[in-house]
């Protein structure tokens, strides 16, 4: 997959995120997607045990990731079972929004919620076949407007700082970086395929985890929706400006980083640059 198409998938998904907001902001801004089990709540506090959360529950998949990934067949479950789930959840979020927002009727909205049942398949038989890097991305992202629709503004925005700096960490001092290099040591590398199969999409010469894909798309659909009270013109521009923030950010990484270390997260250097956009 190309480079532009990858981030076309993120400003597209990021716009979808944010149009509620634009067409019809006092039901959009309305919580009708269940947040449990994080708070609903905008306080500092609520904020702090929601990161703590998010950050939690992704330190755990990666460790139940670096256990499975040595059995073949429960590793393929996995990956199978977490797709379903996701296809099945964002198209959900996507049915219940829109019709709140009023945006599709409810015709559509029942189609939307069943659909998936249909679609998983499709999904998971590109995925296992090689040819899933689209539709990695594309769920990624919406899974992260799903997100950015769940989670209060604050959470978002602390989400961003705690999340460069997870990244930063565990890539180079904790688990992350032990998982990738362990794979990286397998055949199936050297044939150009992601290092982690069915969790990485390569995007041009290089592969890019789901979670980097759900938090670009987080952080492009936050400044569609702080900047969407402007106007559409607005809030597409601050969409467009931050996603362009954070592809600055992404070949900053691969020219500074990956070529030395030949592997590196892709979150700081990008949300260091986006993140003064969502503060203003």
């Amino acid at each position: 997959m190309r480079p532009y198409t990858a981030f076309a998938i993120i400003l597209l998904s990021a716009l979808l995120g944010s149009l509620p907001y634009v067409v019809a902001p006092p039901a959009a801004q309305q919580q009708v997607l269940p947040s449990a089990p994080y708070s609903p709540s905008p306080t500092p506090a609520a904020a702090a045990y929601n990161v703590a959360l998010f950050i939690a529950m992704a330190a755990s998949a990666t460790a139940v990731i670096y256990l499975l990934i040595r059995f073949r067949r429960a590793f393929k479950a996995f990956i199978a079972f977490a797709w379903f789930f996701i296809t099945v959840g964002v198209s959900w979020a996507f049915a219940v929004k829109y019709y709140a927002a009023g945006l599709i009727p409810a015709w559509t909205a029942d189609v939307l919620a069943y659909a998936p049942f249909a679609v998983a398949p499709i999904v998971l038989y590109l995925i296992f076949r090689g040819r899933g890097d689209a539709v990695i991305a594309a769920l990624s992202s919406l899974a992260g407007v799903m997100l950015t629709w769940v989670l209060p503004a604050l959470t978002v925005l602390a989400l961003m700082g705690a999340l460069a700096v997870y990244d930063l960490v565990m890539v180079y001092r904790g688990l992350l970086g032990a998982l990738v290099k362990k794979v990286k040591e397998r055949p199936h590398a050297a044939r150009g395929e992601p290092p982690l199969f069915g969790l990485m999409a390569k995007v041009g010469d290089v592969s890019v985890g789901t979670g980097d894909f759900l938090v670009y798309t987080m952080a492009s659909t936050m400044a569609g929706i702080r900047y969407s009270a402007y106007g559409p013109a607005a809030a597409v521009a601050a969409t467009a400006l931050a996603l362009s923030l954070i592809y600055v950010g992404f070949r900053l990484t691969k020219d500074l980083l990956l070529k030395r270390y030949g592997y590196a997260p892709a979150l700081p250097i990008p949300l260091a640059l986006v993140l003064p956009l969502l503060l203003l």
